[in-house]
């Protein structure tokens, strides 16, 4: 039986994988270790990634033709388009999470310019390039869960190395947040979903539209890598 996409694309590259999701940041998160400063610029890098999601969402549900039918509620599309529509919500009170964050912890002005840092820029071109016109809706959806997928294991990873919750911001506010049961939800649903999308546009093993989600998938893991800070 051939794998699904989804199962193929997390065995492609284990190394890349596990540099990604195991970052030397995440261990000193876990120990609450790292410096203000290296807090303050990820969390301010992170905000930026925050935004851009939303307009790479937005890219990907253009991309949906909705049946009209009352069969819509079954539908793929409509699968697809209510989790997008949830990952927004969930994005909207990421962004709050973040500017209360900065506030309370850093007394941050949310008037306050920030400038964007190269690798942050760099996903967001890839955000911008995977909802463009010319890339297919699959293509988008697996940088999605690309990304979604990276984010819970790496926090998973930080987790598990965390002694106690502490009084740190890192354990006590971020840690929890993205490894949290609905998290974890979300970043299934959205599998299946990639994997229901290659399921019914024919996606053949080792095809173009194939080979095109290993590409993203592994631009996925370099920037996913080097977007944590350097400790």
């Amino acid at each position: 039986m051939k794998p699904t996409l989804t199962t193929h694309l997390l065995t492609l590259t284990p190394s890349a994988y596990k540099s990604a999701t195991t970052h030397p940041f995440l261990t000193a998160a876990a120990t609450n270790s790292l410096p203000r400063s290296t807090i303050l610029k990820w969390l301010l890098q992170d905000r930026h990634y925050a935004l851009s999601y939303i307009s790479f969402i937005g890219s990907l549900l253009s991309k949906l033709t909705i049946p009209t039918t009352s069969s819509r509620l079954s539908s793929l599309s409509w699968k697809i388009a209510t989790t997008l529509i949830f990952s927004l919500d969930n994005i909207k009170s990421e962004l709050e999470l973040f500017d209360k964050t900065l506030i309370e912890e850093f007394g941050w002005s949310s008037e306050d310019e920030v400038g964007v840092e190269p690798i942050t820029r760099a996903y967001q071109d890839l955000f911008a390039g995977a909802g463009a016109g010319k890339a297919g809706l699959l293509e988008g959806m697996v940088v999605l869960w690309a990304s979604e997928r990276c984010y819970f294991d790496a926090w998973g990873f930080a987790k598990a190395s965390a002694e106690s919750t502490g009084e740190g911001v890192m354990t006590k506010v971020f840690i929890p947040n993205w490894t949290s049961e609905g998290f974890k939800q979300f970043v299934d649903t959205l599998e299946e979903l990639v994997d229901g999308i290659a399921k019914e546009e024919g996606v053949e093993v080792g095809g173009e539209i194939w080979g095109r989600s290993e590409v993203v998938w592994r631009q996925v893991l370099w920037l996913e890598e080097r977007f944590w800070p350097d400790v």
